[in-house]
């Protein structure tokens, strides 16, 4: 017998990757049940109803359906901010790292307006401390500060503009997606707030970003796609 496929170690990885198991089963349910009866009307029998599991086990992982939405929301913003760095890190110019991460960020927002609709459910509880934002964009801002790009002022000031500013512009997509030249002006005005002249800061919002494929297997897509396929009868299941 292999002993060490029974080691405390081997058992608690086990035990780790059923319980992300789960919470991602619940995560996604409740993407398809929001979708599909709005963030307003929503209850956890609907939730556990989609995801087949019981009471017990939706409250092991959430406290409540807001709970859940917050889990939600800073999911998908991690996983939209992990792709949009894994874009923009080859650029060489800070200011223009972080002004088309931005707009790939509010853009990709208009195309999914599900995720825009979580972000409007949770607010900014969807940016709290574990949120990827903060691990990305303070690089390019320190780099565009020590390069004499940005303002040089404390980096929390920066981020609370941004964050503060890239919230409002997502929540502006619904219920109707504003075009684009918004959303370049939106992030031109953050560039002058950080620092750069108004043409420059014009210019390179204007510049066309990379473009961004986000991958088969991430949770946005996933969704989006389970949506599509069974959206009436995810309806029936929820009512």
């Amino acid at each position: 017998m292999n002993m060490l496929s029974h080691s405390p170690d081997h058992r608690t990885r086990t035990a780790e990757r059923r319980r992300d198991a789960m919470r991602r089963r619940l995560v996604e349910s409740a993407m398809l049940v929001f979708a599909a009866k709005g963030t307003e009307t929503v209850v956890i029998d609907d939730v556990i109803m989609v995801a087949g599991v019981s009471r017990g086990t939706f409250y092991k992982y959430f406290p409540s359906t807001l709970d859940l939405m917050v889990a939600i929301s800073q999911e998908l913003a991690n996983e939209l901010m992990a792709q949009v760095e894994r874009v923009v890190a080859p650029i060489p110019d800070p200011v223009e790292r972080v002004a088309l991460g931005l707009r790939l960020f509010i853009e990709t927002a208009r195309a999914f307006p599900l995720f825009a609709g979580f972000i409007r459910a949770t607010g900014v509880q969807a940016t709290g401390p574990a949120a990827l934002i903060y691990n990305y964009l303070p690089d390019h801002l320190n780099e565009g500060i020590a390069k004499g790009r940005f303002l040089d002022l404390p980096l929390e000031i920066h981020l609370d503009l941004i964050t503060g500013t890239v919230l409002l512009c997502v929540l502006r997509q619904l219920p109707v997606p504003t075009e684009t030249a918004h959303v370049r002006q939106v992030v031109a005005s953050m560039l002058r707030a950080l620092g750069l002249p108004a043409p420059e800061a014009r210019a390179i919002a204007d510049l066309d970003p990379p473009p961004l494929h986000l991958p088969e297997d991430s949770l946005l897509v996933r969704t989006q796609r389970r949506l599509e396929a069974g959206s009436d009868d995810t309806c029936r299941r929820a009512r």
